[in-house]
């Protein structure tokens, strides 16, 4: 009867079993048609799924022509499906980015439940955090809104990273060329393990990130216009995918048959196996998406401001089934009453062995109370353990750990139990750890012993030393993976610590600018020394080390081996300074210092050396300097002597020139007496510009300038100069030679020094010629010269030359080749050449002679022109009423007879306050002076310099003219920025005073 009923049922079965296959077989699309989607990246088994509907032919059954496009790290997916050139595109969760600006774009099935992209970067680039990757070099690939994210979260934008080139090959991290790589989790690791380049992993999920990774997508446009073209792409793609997850090995080699042989086999299987975590196609049906999880991806976007706030994400899912299929429904509805009648007959099954299973159950259960006390004796033993136990199976979970593996985790028991143990792995060794547990999972490892870094909590981390080992069934099979933890932060910190100390010294040694040099103190071998030390000694560290400071030979003959061998004796340190030889055969001024240490037992030698070859030759300088500076205060001293000695002597000369020349108006020109009064005036002259000279050289100053011809001068100088010597002068100069306006005393000192030098290169005679010609200066001529006329004199010698390397110094204070020298010769001549305006060079060849040029600028007229123009401004006072100043009364009474006799008015005054209350008076008549006269310096009274600014009060056309024995005062060479239009130098003759009077009246 059993029989019977058994034999109706199992057609009825049967029938429903047909009825339920024939209802889930879902409809093609229209026969054949052409679709193509687009990749993102170049061909990984990361897109193996296409592959898979492809080469099996899913999509043929469906009635669709695919076609694969392949990526690469600039493919924007989808630009190439919003312009059409492709219907089908590979995304990520960036997609919610694209639709924020209005593109309608929808996600048909999600492939990987987590994102796969992370940021990897060596750990030799001494990156340890996300914000650090700001402004390094960074291979970018904007294909990632979680990765954007991330970023954005830890403050670093997209403008604060230096893009590199992303060609998707990580050995460019290897090569250098980045410091941070955007990659898969999946992917780029594999090389860096083989490689055995220590690395550190950034993953948005450490960060609490946790977005959507790949999935397909197409436009809502192409939905609606070929929606059963999208529901048959979208059915045979999971069923690629579900194929690839379910046959990698398969998978892997049709890639590398048909898209690429770039990556080995083991690399796809690695990048395979890595993606099921990702995918976790047990738990999540292939292509579902959760309308929650999209939002909280919309609200994380918002957050950072990518998005707008409230950023409605519903129309980003594909919905396969909408609610106007009812037949959909129905076929749902008749599946469901299938199997039920199907569990219904699975019931009456299992109610006919329910017996059998109640005896096997009693029997288990008295083999699982003896497991219990066998595991209950087990954990005794494993909790009083210090070290952590754990057991995992063979997914990765933890089934079994101790209290201590607990404590060390930082976690409560009872959540360690069941979770991941990759999840406590420190995210820096979270790749290599897993690849450790992989390879033991599939045997190809019994046994491994490696340090791994471990979280502990939330903040806090430790280092562990695992011993881990296979636990296999009778048959082979894997049971769990059976591990023991050891805390050994401790001794890791020390190793640290040690590394730190190591590497402080070493740095020290290498950036210290003293020499240091470590000598064993019994066989004399150099056992360590730095850099500066090898470059004092003139040679190489290798060269140096290994060598025995007792056969230096140079350190013998100093005495520095005596020395060292007294402190490594008493041990008592020493300093030592002595002049060495280097192997460079270059003298060295060494200072040392010398002490002796013991190190396991053994005497060893510090030598700290110090190179002072410049620091001496800079205190020699120093010295050199300070005698000079004390020379040049004396110098000072003697200047201030000067300017008061001329002073009084110009003043003193001013009496006995004027009243020369007064004497001279007074008699006719044929007059016996004319003749020894103009050779007598002359002398004054002379007598002045000594004065003038004396005051130059003292105390420098600007030039007083007036017109006079050069080549008295010239001949004036080489008459002083050359007398009692055995040169020869010669001068080459024209009569009608352009007039220079310049300080003839200055200029007389210039020349005197050049012919000096001259004669000093010629100590056996020979001829010195001076020549002499006018010159134009054009705009932008090649020595950088005002335009206008010039006078150019050469004064050529036949000595001894001057070396070229002295050339660019002869020029420089201090500088002499002469064993008396004082060095301030030629520094003074192109001072003096400087300041009028000109330029001296020089052209030597030595054993022949050297030439010096000095160009000066010119008045552009003759001396028999100048001359002229000086006779016509001599004109008669005419009655003009003119005031003089000055404390000297002898100056005042022959000012006033010269001017009286010159046809002027004139009212004299001995101080500044007086003559202000003159010009005041003068002013109230309603008259003014048509010039006033004043001395510059009024010892113990109000000089022309205060006066000056008090009459311009009163009459700002006032016509003033400074007068002064102290032709350096900054007053009379730049007159005009006092309010003076004139200058008098003392001592002045009738001619003088006619000539500046005509300047100054006639407004000249």
């Amino acid at each position: 009867m059993n029989h019977h009923r058994r034999g109706h049922r199992l057609p009825l079965v049967a029938v429903t079993l047909a009825v339920i296959a024939l209802l889930l077989v879902p409809k093609g699309a229209p026969a054949q048609e052409t679709a193509t989607i687009q990749l993102k990246w170049l061909h990984h088994f990361q897109f193996a799924g296409y592959y898979a509907a492809l080469e099996k032919g899913f999509y043929r059954r469906a009635g669709l022509d695919v076609t694969i496009k392949e990526g690469g790290p600039r493919t924007e997916v989808e630009d190439e499906v919003l312009s059409g050139r492709a219907d089908f595109g590979v995304g990520t969760s960036a997609i919610l980015l694209r639709r924020a600006r209005g593109e309608d774009l929808v996600v048909l099935g999600q492939i990987f439940q987590h994102s796969a992209a992370v940021l990897i970067t060596p750990r030799s680039t001494g990156i340890r955090s996300i914000p650090d990757m700001a402004r390094r070099r960074f291979m970018y690939s904007n294909q990632h809104g979680d990765m954007l994210t991330l970023l954005l979260q830890n403050g670093v934008n997209e403008k604060d990273l230096v893009q590199v080139p992303h060609n998707g090959d990580p050995r460019d991290l290897i090569g250098g060329k980045a410091d941070v790589m955007m990659g898969y989790s999946f992917n780029e690791p594999f090389i860096l393990e083989q490689e055995g380049i220590p690395y550190l992993l950034f993953s948005p999920l450490t960060y609490g990130i946790d977005f959507y990774g790949d999935n397909f997508f197409t436009t809502r446009a192409n939905i609606e216009a070929r929606p059963e073209l999208v529901r048959a792409f979208r059915e045979a793609t999971l069923e690629g995918w579900r194929y690839a997850m379910a046959n990698k090995s398969e998978v892997v080699d049709l890639i590398l048959a048909k898209y690429s042989r770039k990556k080995s086999r083991d690399w796809l299987m690695f990048e395979a196996n890595q993606m099921e975590t990702l995918i976790q196609p047990t738990l999540v049906e292939l292509g579902y998406q959760n309308p929650e999880r999209w939002r909280n991806i919309g609200e994380s976007f918002a957050k950072l401001g990518m998005v707008p706030q409230n950023f409605n994400t519903s129309g980003v899912s594909y919905d396969p089934a909408p609610g106007k299929y009812y037949r959909v429904i129905l076929q749902i509805l008749l599946v469901c009453g299938s199997v039920i009648a199907v569990l219904v007959v699975i019931v009456m099954k299992f109610r006919q062995l329910n017996g059998t299973l109640k005896a096997q159950v009693a029997e288990r259960q008295a083999a699982e109370e003896a497991l219990r006390e066998s595991e209950e004796r087990l954990r005794v033993i494993f909790e009083t353990s210090q070290a952590g136990i754990i057991m995992v199976d063979p997914k990765g979970i933890i089934r079994f750990a101790n209290k201590r593996m607990a404590e060390m985790f930082g976690c409560p028991h009872d959540k360690l139990i069941g979770s991941d143990y990759r999840s406590h792995l420190h995210p820096e060794q979270c790749e290599v750890g897993s690849q450790l547990m992989e390879k033991l999972i599939r045997g190809e490892m019994e046994q491994a012993c490696t340090e791994r870094r471990y979280l502990c909590g939330e903040q806090g981390d430790f280092w562990g030393y695992l011993s881990g080992r296979r636990l296999e069934a009778p048959d082979g099979k894997l049971q769990a993976l059976v591990g023991i933890i050891s805390d050994i932060t401790d001794r890791i910190k020390a190793d640290e610590a040690r590394g730190k100390a190591l590497m402080l010294v070493e740095t020290l040694l290498a950036h210290s600018p003293m020499g240091i040099t470590v000598f064993d103190g019994e066989s004399g071998a150099c056992i360590l020394l730095n850099q500066a030390a090898a470059g004092i000694s003139g040679g190489t560290r290798e060269a140096l080390l290994g060598r025995d400071f007792r056969g230096v030979q140079p350190w013998r003959e100093a005495g520095l081996i005596a020395a060292a061998e007294k402190v490594l004796s008493d041990g008592i340190p020493r300093p030592f300074e002595a002049e060495l030889r280097g192997s460079l055969g270059k003298d060295v001024m060494l200072r040392c210092h010398l002490s002796r240490f013991d190190l396991e037992g053994r005497a060893h030698l510090l030598v700290l050396e110090q190179d002072v070859t410049e620091e001496m030759r800079l205190e020699r300088e120093n010295k050199r300097i300070e005698a000079q500076m004390l020379n040049m205060q004396k110098l000072e001293s003697l200047g201030v002597l000067a300017g008061g000695i001329a002073h009084d002597f110009n003043n003193i000369l001013t009496g006995i020139v004027g009243n020369i020349s007064f004497a001279q108006l007074a008699l006719p020109a044929a007059h016996k007496a004319a003749a020894p009064l103009l050779k007598a005036e002359k002398a004054c002259q002379r007598a002045a510009e000594l004065a003038s000279q004396l005051l130059t050289f003292a105390r420098g100053g600007q030039p007083i300038k007036k017109a006079f011809s050069v080549k008295p001068l010239v001949g004036e100088s080489l008459s002083l100069v050359l007398r009692g010597t055995n040169v020869k002068g010669v001068i080459d100069i024209a009569d009608d030679l352009c007039v220079i306006e310049a300080d003839e005393g200055q200029i007389n000192q210039a020349f005197n020094n050049i012919i000096i030098n001259a004669v000093h290169a010629m100590p056996g005679g020979g001829t010195l010629t001076i020549a002499g010609e006018d010159a134009v200066m054009e705009a932008g001529n090649r020595f950088g010269l005002a335009p206008g006329p010039y006078v150019r004199l050469s004064f050529s010698d036949q000595g001894c030359g001057i070396p070229e390397a002295d050339i660019e110094r002869i020029f420089d204070p201090y500088f002499t080749t002469k064993t008396s020298g004082s060095g301030l010769g030629l520094a003074s001549t192109h001072s003096i050449i400087a300041r009028h305006g000109g330029m001296i060079l020089v052209d030597s060849v030595p054993k022949k002679g050297s030439t010096f040029i000095i160009y000066l600028p010119s008045t552009g007229n003759s001396v028999a022109e100048e001359a002229g123009q000086d006779k016509a401004e001599r004109l008669h006072g005419g009655g003009r009423m003119v005031a003089v100043m000055d404390d000297e009364e002898m100056i005042r009474d022959l000012t006033r007879a010269m001017l009286v006799e010159l046809g002027y008015r004139v009212e004299v005054c001995c101080d500044g306050a007086e003559v202000v209350e003159l010009y005041r008076a003068a002013c109230a008549r309603g008259e003014r002076y048509s010039a006033v006269i004043m001395d510059l310096t009024v010892p113990g009274g109000m000089g022309g310099k205060d006066a000056a600014l008090r009459i311009l009060e009163l009459d700002p056309k006032a016509r003033l003219i400074v007068s002064s024995g102290y032709s350096n005062d900054p007053v009379m060479s730049e007159h005009e920025s006092f309010g003076f239009c004139a200058t008098l130098v003392k001592p002045y003759t009738a001619d003088d005073i006619a000539r500046v009077l005509g300047e100054a009246i006639n407004g000249n």
